[in-house]
Order: structure tokens, then sequence, then C-alpha cells
């Protein structure tokens, strides 16, 4: 008895147009792996490359006066690796303000918060920083960070 060569199985669907059409199964897996690799977020997406994601939760303003006024008001932003993470934020000794932005990053990570003076009173006030390295941070970590008469604290998380 002669062996008849074997088929590919074949997947049917209906389209909107009510044809039937006929997919070969590596077009199905061809298709799976294109829209597994475009719906990633950027989290996912930096671990998948080696590196890890950043994102800053919060900030806390334990002491604002970097301007050195008795109001004490402080237009903070932030950076990672150098790049401003969103816009200015002005806060008031105590005030807490949930941020919610983050960056891909590779081997570390430099967060600085700076008080923007806008020209006003020359160049930016470094707020202080710190370095994050290594892998993902067991659930929200905090880190003080002290210049410029202000003190902050940081909320982030590496996932």
């Amino acid at each position: 008895m002669a062996k008849q060569p074997q088929k590919q199985p074949q997947i049917h669907e209906k389209t909107m147009s009510n044809f039937d059409k006929t997919t070969s199964t590596s077009e199905v897996f061809s298709v799976a792996s294109e829209q597994l690799l475009t719906e990633l977020t950027p989290e996912q997406a930096a671990v998948i490359e080696g590196g890890a994601f950043l994102i800053v939760d919060a900030l806390q303003a334990i002491t604002a006066g970097a301007d050195g006024f008795p109001s004490g008001n402080d237009d903070t932003y932030i950076t990672v690796n150098g790049q401003r993470l969103g816009g200015e934020i002005g806060f008031t000794t105590g005030q807490r303000s949930d941020i919610g932005l983050g960056a891909a990053f590779g081997n570390s990570a430099r967060v600085e918060l700076f008080d923007a003076d806008s020209g006003f009173n020359g160049k930016d006030d470094n707020l202080g920083g710190f370095t994050v390295t290594g892998g993902p941070t067991t659930g929200q970590a905090i880190t003080r960070v002290s210049g410029s008469g202000s003190t902050y604290d940081v909320y982030y998380r590496v996932v």
C-alpha cells in the first residue's frame, strides 16, 4: 500500500465577509509571534532586552526650601540618567504627590531631583539623587535625598 504524503493541519476561520478562509498552522504561529512582540509593555520589553524598568511612584517633600523663601515652595522635577521624567510639580513642606512615571535602563539608573528656577534665580537647584542597580525590587522602595535646603522621600519600584 502506497503511503500518502502528510498534509499540514488546517485551521478554518470565518471572516467578516462570511467567506471561509483556510490558514496553515505555520501562518498562525507567525501571526501569534508578531502579536506577542507588539503587545509588550515598555517594562516587559526592558526586561527582555536585559535591562530593567524604574517606576517613580511618588515624591514626598520632607522639607521644601531650595529657593530659600519663607513659603518653602519647590518646583520639583525628576531626571533618570539625565533625561527629564515628566514636568515640574510644586511642593510645599510635607506635601506628597503621586508620580507614576518610569524609564527603562541597562545596568544602572541615576535618579536626581531638581528645583526649576526658570531663569529667575539662575541655574536649577540639585535636590539630591541616588543610583539604582540590579534587578527588580521586592515591592516599593523608599530613598531619602537632600540638597539645596530641601529633603525628599522618593518612592519607587524596579520591574
